[in-house]
């Protein structure tokens, strides 16, 4: 009986051992989808040009009137946003005027954006209010899924208000934190009081 116990323990984790190494295989990424209303190759500087387009990859898409690449391959290449940027990550909306952003590894890496000011809404179903927020920059790390405000942040959160030079807010956790303090600006919190219902 003893041996037939081994056994099935060894059959156990020759199962076991080939899930394990799936668990642990990085997933490849997901398709990119771009269209356009239209595009044209600038051979002078090597760039593809867009006119109203909008990418989408899984949760994200980014949206704008005009953008520049550096190409079409999506393994190493930079994009420049210009007019009506607008980008969506699951319930995150950000919105700005300018943008620019990396491709690495067939993924969105970095969005640096420009606006006066940059915003965003994070909307959630765990929350009554959606997050709101903004700044003259923002900059968005896909890997991290955190957005940077840089010069003149604010974020509000229900009745909550934080402002300061340099806020990072955690797009998963829905966490806020402060960011540098090197500004000379001092982070300031509002909370307010719950109103009373009548």
């Amino acid at each position: 009986m003893a041996y037939s116990i081994h056994n099935l323990g060894f059959a156990l984790t020759l199962l076991i051992i080939p899930v394990l190494v799936l668990s642990q295989q990085v997933s490849a990424p997901l398709p990119i989808s771009l269209d356009a209303d239209s595009s044209s190759f600038d051979r002078d500087s090597n760039a593809v040009v867009f006119n109203g387009l909008r990418i989408a990859q899984g949760d994200l898409t980014i949206e704008s009137d005009r953008a520049e690449a550096t190409g079409l391959n999506f393994e190493m290449s930079n994009w420049i946003f210009e007019g009506n940027v607008r980008i969506a990550i699951d319930s995150a909306n950000i919105t700005s005027s300018n943008a620019t952003l990396s491709f690495q590894d067939h993924e969105l890496h970095i969005v640096k954006l420009q606006g006066n000011p940059a915003t965003f809404e994070d909307f959630s179903a765990t929350r009554e209010e959606s997050i709101i927020g903004g700044a003259t920059s923002l900059e968005y790390d896909n890997r991290e899924r955190t957005l940077h405000m840089i010069g003149g942040a604010w974020l509000n959160e229900g009745p909550n208000q934080f402002r300061g030079c340099d806020l990072i807010y955690d797009i998963d956790e829905e966490q806020i934190t402060s960011g540098s303090s090197e500004c000379g600006e001092p982070l300031v919190i509002t909370i307010l009081p719950p109103s009373e219902e009548q």
